[in-house]
């Protein structure tokens, strides 16, 4: 019975060609963009599963006890050197303690007296690193890993890249760092695989980092991973590690003369925890983990493959009504409803099938431009050894099946075989109600996918098109620290009009803040730290007062700049006024600038101060680890290879690296442009799909109408009126969906911009544009339709029905 049904179904498929094709290639787009999220969700999830070992891996977090930021406790993923030395020695469930630091993770490497090049991903660990993460050694061991100070350890790509497939081991590598005058000489003992499945710790190279007895009065922090020899439980891992650590603080603090007491009354008490490493990319200590980031992703691709399922509903039941009198005559010969429903599920499950295996071609060739968009590296072939992806392809075909399958197969064969005998199943008020539900649920998604695009790029327009408060051209970020001597000869170089330190640049926001007092009122302020041009280079806006000028000696001692933002916050007219900096030291307001946009648009700009004082309220010098260098634009080509010759002569091993403040300014709507750009291949697609049956669905009931037609036509009516006669219910049909889909745009697109403090007034037109054009379309795909049925000639008409 199975095989005669499975005859029956792939008969009727291939009899209905056009109709199977349409229905399997939407159906296809829709599987082929949810499967891509599955795969990415599958790829996160991954993190730090490639051997069986790491969950007995955790990372140590330790309080900062320094300050309550924002009313909130902080953590930090790093933790005192000296805690690792006694986790190990006091925790007999410990197996290896392992720290890291990639605090210098960008250095110079030269290999056999080539160019020197910038690496990044470089780990400095101890020794105990490839005990706690066990990574498969191509060549060398892990007991030679670090055989001496000067070992390192490369990963298979970078060997590859470096040296071909040659082994390298014992080959040299020259590390540098910029202030090194001479590179450091690594042997290379290790090459090491890249794992199966993605990790939270990544390096290109692994050199030896020898630990150092760390004084009382210093701190020294690194990022800490324990590997415990069995399974063991959190909570009591925590406890025990609490138990060993807030003695060891307490008896620091005593040393330094700091009462832990005073800690403890500001509700500091100084505490360490252990993460789980299958939890540390899963809920990152800052920022939203990526599940909440891919949310809206997730969304829209539900929501396409509900518009290709709903079309391949539409469009099946659609067909099958063309088979009313096929479905009576197996009543009346003996089918029973079950025969039918599985007949129907067997034809509807081949299709699924197919689309299927048609979704996998296409994300396969899609996958490129799909991992562009995302800013992703994913492979879909590579996840198909999975036995968990095969299982959830297997179980997505299987709700798809259902889902798509069970309606129209219960809907066709509970009618009874006189009625559809008679022919009034194809013309029955319920039919058509079904069909005109689903095109407009479809049209619901596409106009809101047209609407929401809309808006997204006016929100995106102006964030690009808002003044950021400087001039952001003829430009240039250096990086590199470089000292006075440097600095003066780059300002020689003709052209070049600035040179200046800012530590409060794009990329670069250290988010320092000192305490001010104004009027008995003490508050912690953000504080950004410049040298004298720090701020002429950037091309600030001043709007009072003066910047900061190296001929005036106050400015390096008790000067400050403050941002309009601060100045509208203590009531405005602070020019001139005093801040007092640590509570102490009188400080005079000598500038007020436009308020400066160096970070995205989600957050209000904050109130801040400008130093160039060497004293200053948070504590830390102006050391210009980075420089801004402002020239002519005309002259941008020989300035910038002065600087490079300059630079070399300075630092032959360590090459110069910068970029175009333009460019920085850019990249901070960056996440916004790739979710524009989701946005408006997801509305593309859902158009594209919705079009097809709306296009499908129209051919199927002009087909039913011809003989209508013909005799209307006969009876002396005109070809516009039969046109709109045609059309107004699709036109009814188009305002419905408007109509139903202004209040849920309205909800998501306002909540999309209630995440941005600098945000547009959600406009009327983008609604009315989106109704004109969903109109328009439906005006056009219904008339290509209805063209040749109004046209024919009714005798020919009749004569075929």
């Amino acid at each position: 019975m199975l095989k005669l049904n499975l005859k029956i179904a792939w008969r009727n498929l291939l009899k209905n060609k056009t109709y199977t094709s349409i229905n399997v290639l939407g159906l296809a787009l829709g599987l082929a963009g949810f499967i891509f999220i599955l795969i990415y969700i599958n790829h996160e999830k991954n993190y730090d599963h490639w051997d069986p070992s790491l969950k007995n891996v955790y990372q140590v977090h330790e309080l900062d006890f320094w300050a309550i930021k924002e009313g909130k406790k902080e953590w930090m993923d790093a933790t005192d050197q000296r805690f690792a030395e006694l986790l190990e020695t006091s925790m007999p469930q410990v197996e290896a303690v392992t720290q890291m630091t990639g605090d210098v993770n960008i250095q110079s490497i030269i290999i056999d007296k080539k160019e020197p090049f910038l690496q990044k991903d470089i780990l400095s660990a101890s020794p105990s690193f490839f005990k706690v993460f066990p990574f498969h050694f191509i060549y060398g061991d892990l007991s030679t890993a670090f055989s001496n100070p000067q070992s390192v350890v490369i990963k298979e790509s970078f060997a590859k890249k470096h040296f071909g497939n040659t082994n390298p081991i014992g080959k040299i590598i020259k590390i540098n760092q910029q202030n090194w005058t001479i590179p450091k000489d690594y042997i290379i003992t290790g090459v090491v695989t890249e794992p199966k499945f993605p990790g939270s710790v990544n390096f290109e190279l692994v050199q030896y980092w020898p630990q150092r007895k760390t004084e009382d009065q210093f701190y020294s922090f690194a990022t800490t991973y324990v590997k415990f020899k069995t399974d063991q439980s959190l909570s009591n891992l925590n406890q025990i590690a609490q138990s060993i650590y807030f003695p060891f603080k307490s008896a620091l603090l005593t040393r330094q003369k700091q009462p832990i007491d005073n800690y403890i009354k500001a509700g500091i008490r100084p505490s360490v925890r252990f993460q789980p490493l299958y939890d540390v990319h899963q809920n990152p200590l800052n920022g939203p983990n990526w599940l909440s980031l891919i949310k809206p992703v997730i969304l829209l691709s539900t929501l396409l493959l509900l518009i290709s399922m709903i079309n391949f509903i539409n469009m099946f039941t659609a067909q099958a009504v063309s088979r009313a009198k096929e479905v009576g005559i197996k009543k009346v010969i003996g089918a029973d409803k079950k025969s039918l429903i599985i007949q129907f599920l067997l034809e509807i499950a081949l299709q699924c099938t197919t689309a299927l295996f048609l979704s996998i071609v296409l994300l396969e060739g899609f996958l490129p431009y799909l991992n562009h968009l995302f800013n992703l590296s994913l492979t879909f072939l590579g996840h198909l050894h999975s036995l968990v992806v095969i299982a959830e392809l297997i179980i997505l075909l299987v709700v798809v099946t259902l889902l798509t399958g069970i309606y129209p197969a219960f809907f066709l064969s509970a009618y009874k075989s006189q009625d559809v005998l008679k022919g009034n199943f194809g013309h029955s008020h319920k039919g058509k109600f079904l069909r005109s539900a689903m095109v407009a649920l479809q049209f619901i998604i596409a106009v809101g996918f047209l609407t929401s695009i809309i808006i997204i790029s006016k929100q995106l327009s102006y964030m690009e098109n808002r003044d950021p408060g400087f001039n952001a051209n003829a430009i240039i970020n250096v990086q590199n620290g470089f000292g006075q001597k440097i600095a003066k000869q780059i300002k020689n170089i003709d052209g070049v009009e600035y040179v200046g330190s800012n530590d409060g640049m794009i990329g670069l926001n250290h988010k320092l803040s000192g305490s001010y007092k104004f009027k008995n009122e003490s508050k912690k302020i953000n504080t950004v730290l410049v040298n004298f041009e720090g701020l002429q280079a950037l091309g600030v806006k001043l709007q009072k007062g003066r910047l900061f000028d190296f001929r005036n000696a106050q400015d390096s001692l008790s000067s400050l700049i403050i941002n309009e933002r601060l100045n509208k916050s203590y009531g405005g007219n602070m020019l001139g006024e005093f801040l007092w900096v640590n509570d102490s030291i009188p400080a005079q307001v000598v500038g007020i600038i436009k308020d400066i946009q160096v970070e995205g648009f989600e957050n209000l700009i904050e109130p801040t101060v400008y130093t160039a004082s060497k004293v200053n309220a948070t504590g830390y010098p102006i050391n210009g680890m980075n420089h801004l260098i402002r020239f002519q634009s005309q002259k941008q080509k020989s300035v910038l290879a002065e600087i490079d010759k300059l630079w070399k002569r300075a630092y032959p091993s360590y090459p110069l690296t910068y970029t175009y403040v333009k460019d920085d300014l850019i990249k901070v709507l960056d996440a916004h442009q790739r979710f524009k750009r989701i946005v408006k291949v997801f509305s593309f697609l859902s158009i594209f799909l919705s079009l097809i049956g709306l296009f499908s669905l129209a051919a199927f009931l002009t087909r039913q109408r011809i003989k209508e037609i013909a005799i209307r036509k006969i009876m002396g009516a005109d070809h516009p009126s039969i046109f709109w006669l045609l059309n107004k219910e699709y036109l009814k049909l188009m305002l419905a969906a408007n109509v139903l889909s202004w209040p849920i745009i309205y909800l998501a697109i306002n909540y999309w911009l209630k995440g941005f403090a600098y945000r547009i007034d959600l406009p009327i037109y983008p609604f009315v544009t989106a109704l004109i054009v969903s109109i328009i379309i439906s005006l056009i795909t219904v008339s290509l339709q209805v063209k040749n049925a109004v046209m024919a000639t009714p005798v020919d008409a009749l004569k075929h029905q």
